[in-house]
């Protein structure tokens, strides 16, 4: 039996990628005749894991209805809503940990919640992480074909190597980069640069999301050295991010450690180094710094891609519930404290309530 669910998962994900070996998915919304308009908004989150039912059943309040209910207004409002899927979405799988090891963290979410995540908003979701393997092909295969199914566009392994859509005549080209060898990794600088090459090429906008770095309240800083959690390589994530720039990227999203970094202005562009954990408000941590859930808007010059201003809006997790409004901006203030100690070179200006300028 199992042999056979194998065959048919592997088969399912041929299938969601024949015709399109290396796409994630291509959308036209709203008016794709009408001019482009001058500027658009992104909006982009961190870490998204909204329950899982291995090795037993940990799922949130009333089955995840309210989890977006403080912050869908903002994702639905910008033009692309972008985020980081981390884990995979199945009703069944085959671990590749041993459930029985304290570190097995796994994560295997009901297929049903991607429509959580369509209501929310999401146009994108990058698979480039340590937890899209959890369940081996099959749990890949299945996350692949829930996307597909559901509208969502998906990029980050080599069966999905980059997704497009367009939006009101503006086509945005989307890749995401891990440190995993069953991802498409951040220190492969030839396929990196090749994949942002093309995506240049094709399209008017090119968004990067990255997976990346040490992990927990101790990494909120960002080095600038090649980062290592349990012997493994995390990539030196300063010269990931300036490299995908030079390449062709008009913004650059990460998240990994599980807490939040700094912002940085390289060359016109933004850069969002960690964005935390926005949705996982059941198997993962959220006391402290590990709770806080910024929701990044960046407005960009649609023909160049550079950065006119944005905003950092404060959530909290709460256990069980998910994203909550932060009135004391403690999200915005610890990433305005990040920014201006990481970055020497420092372009931009983050108000208390996280209103991004660029310095005169």
């Amino acid at each position: 039996m199992r042999e056979l669910l194998t065959i048919a998962l592997a088969a399912m994900l041929l299938t969601a990628c024949a015709g399109q070996a290396t796409t994630g998915g291509e959308t036209t919304s709203a008016d794709s005749t009408a001019p482009a308009p001058d500027t658009v908004t992104l909006a982009m989150t961190g870490d998204i894991m909204l329950g899982s039912t291995f090795p037993r059943v940990r799922l949130p309040h009333d089955d995840g209805r309210d989890i977006f209910m403080d912050c869908d207004s903002i994702l639905r409002a910008a033009d692309v809503a972008c985020g980081n899927l981390e884990g995979v979405l199945a009703d069944e799988g085959r671990p590749r940990k041993n459930p029985e090891s304290p570190r097995a963290f796994m994560f295997l979410m009901p297929t049903k919640y991607v429509g959580l995540l369509v209501d929310a908003g999401y146009d994108f979701l990058g698979l480039a992480n340590n937890h899209i393997y959890d369940f081996w092909d099959e749990g890949a295969a299945s996350t692949i074909s829930t996307l597909q199914a559901a509208g969502i566009a998906y990029a980050g392994r080599k069966e999905c190597e980059t997704a497009t859509r367009t939006v009101n005549g503006v086509r945005y080209g989307f890749c995401a980069f891990g440190h995993e060898d069953y991802c498409l990794r951040t220190q492969d600088t030839a396929t990196v640069r090749r994949i942002i090459t093309q995506l240049k090429r094709d399209n008017d906008l090119v968004v990067v999301c990255f997976h990346g770095g040490a992990e927990g309240a101790a990494c909120r800083h960002l080095p600038y050295e090649t980062e290592y959690l349990q012997g493994d390589d995390r990539g030196n994530l300063r010269e990931f991010a300036h490299f995908v720039v030079d390449c062709g990227a008009s913004i650059v999203y990460g998240h990994g450690p599980h807490v939040v970094r700094c912002l940085e202005l390289y060359k016109g562009h933004l850069i969002a180094y960690s964005l935390g954990n926005f949705a996982t408000p059941v198997g993962m941590g959220t006391a402290g710094l590990t709770g806080y859930a910024p929701l990044l808007t960046a407005r960009l010059n649609s023909v160049t891609g550079a950065f006119i201003d944005g905003k950092i809006h404060s959530f909290i997790q709460i256990a069980g519930e998910g994203p909550r409004r932060d009135p004391k901006n403690l999200v915005a203030a610890e990433m305005r404290s990040l920014t201006l100690e990481d970055i020497t070179d420092n372009h931009l200006l983050i108000a208390y309530d996280g209103t991004i300028t660029l310095k005169k």
